[in-house]
């Protein structure tokens, strides 16, 4: 998908006067991750906040956690092929856009 591209500290990339445009498909997941609901006012279901799952260890919380992910990357229209949430360092997933 192409979009305006962030950068680290997750503000517009400028560049000659410009905004910076380009393939977003990773920062677009990494948002929704990151993002709590109602963090996107026009889709307040929209955000997993990976972070409230992050100090859980069970295997329950992993089960809610990948269906979480899944989810909602299926409702930013994100055809997801593979994921994989078994090391939360290393969230692996799969898709398209």
């Amino acid at each position: 998908m192409q979009d305006f591209k962030l950068n680290t500290s997750r503000d517009l990339q400028i560049k000659d006067g410009d905004f910076v445009t380009g393939n977003t498909d990773q920062q677009n997941i990494e948002l929704l991750l990151l993002s709590h609901k109602g963090a996107f006012k026009e889709h307040p279901i929209l955000g997993v906040g990976i972070t409230d799952y992050l100090k859980s260890p069970e295997i329950i919380s992993r089960l809610r956690l990948e269906n979480e992910i899944s989810n909602q990357l299926e409702f930013d229209n994100f055809s997801v092929k593979e994921l994989d949430v078994n090391d939360l360092e290393n969230i692996h997933i799969d898709g398209t856009y």
